[in-house]
């Protein structure tokens, strides 16, 4: 059992140069009145993510109190930095220094990208709803059902979700994603919140077609495609987010497709880290999906299915909501057949 301790060799002079405030003595807000922006709303207070700030730049930033502030400047070029150097509890010291010298930008007018660029991991779990259980007609799994979707797939708020086929029975699945702080490998669950810096929304789109009736499973061929897997708007602090009643939500062109509740999962997110952890060293950025709720209809399938042209809205209370939408790549294929 090793949990590796936060790395911030190198990052004592910059400490010293933000002169952080205390986590102790701050008073913050969980959320605030939903902010809205291009591809996407955010509903915390604070967060840390990425955006194309003016010049064309991409670069971390910091948002706080419905303003975006840059790190570039801070000495920090990735999020991974951020999250090594500074705890989830201290983030709110990091935001009243870098806002007392910057008055940055409205987030409502700023482009948010992808919170993590290439993730060496997205790890995700198959069926650990228990509503989502019943609707596939499946046992509840006594140990968690883990699978990977890889970095390619990775997208952010107002990207398109690009498909090679008209046929390939899209399925949107909105999940509670914990985003990975520190280095860590066989850890119990009770050191797993130490782990986990904070939590975002991730939409793990599926093509059903290739996933069930092909003749075989084809789990990764069905959940990988370049762009199935849009994240953001931002990642909260993991003291921000009630991991255990946290509602989420798909909406495709409009109509509420899936619905449900994290307390209804069958394995809690401190489970999946830990079993994760028993067979990779978890490093920061590496991205932990929790599952996906059942769909709104009678029979617990969703009411709505993405197709090309749609409109997919993924949203969990207390983080914000990522819209993508669906396009038919016309380039892979000019006739929209298989």
């Amino acid at each position: 059992m090793v949990l590796l301790a936060r790395f911030r060799a190198s990052h004592w002079r910059r400490r010293a140069r933000l002169n952080m405030v205390s986590s102790a003595s701050l008073i913050w807000v969980p959320w605030l009145v939903a902010i809205s922006g291009p591809g996407f709303t955010v509903e915390a207070v604070l967060g840390l993510g990425r955006a194309v700030l003016p010049g064309g730049v991409a670069e971390p930033v910091l948002v706080y109190r419905g303003r975006v502030y840059g790190l570039g400047e801070w000495g920090y070029s990735d999020v991974r930095e951020v999250m090594l150097e500074v705890g989830p509890e201290e983030l709110e010291g990091l935001a009243r220094v870098v806002s007392s010298s910057d008055r940055g930008l409205p987030l409502s007018a700023v482009r948010l990208l992808a919170p993590v660029d290439k993730p060496e991991k997205i790890i995700c779990i198959g069926v650990n709803y228990r509503a989502h259980a019943r609707e596939s007609g499946v046992e509840l799994p006594g140990t968690p059902n883990l699978f990977v979707k890889t970095g390619n797939s990775i997208v952010g708020p107002g990207d398109p979700v690009v498909v090679h086929s008209v046929g390939l029975k899209l399925d949107g699945e909105v999940e509670l994603a914990a985003v990975i702080g520190i280095p860590a490998r066989s850890i119990p669950p009770s050191e797993a919140p130490d782990v986990v810096w904070g939590f975002m929304v991730l939409n793990d789109v599926t093509s059903r077609l290739e996933q069930r009736e092909l003749g075989i499973s084809q789990w990764w061929r069905a959940k990988s495609h370049d762009t199935y897997a849009p994240t953001g708007p931002i990642i909260v602090p993991r003291h921000m987010v009630s991991i255990g009643d946290t509602e989420l939500e798909l909406v495709v062109d409009g109509i509420v497709a899936r619905r449900g509740n994290t307390g209804d999962m069958v394995h809690s997110v401190w489970d999946i880290v830990s079993v994760a952890s028993t067979s990779a060293l978890l490093v920061p950025g590496d991205i932990i999906c929790t599952g996906t709720p059942a769909g709104t209809m009678p029979d617990g399938k969703p009411a709505k299915t993405p197709e090309p042209g749609s409109v997919m809205r993924a949203c969990a209370r207390g983080i914000g909501c990522i819209e993508n939408r669906v396009v038919l790549d016309e380039e892979l294929c000019p006739h929209g057949g298989l």
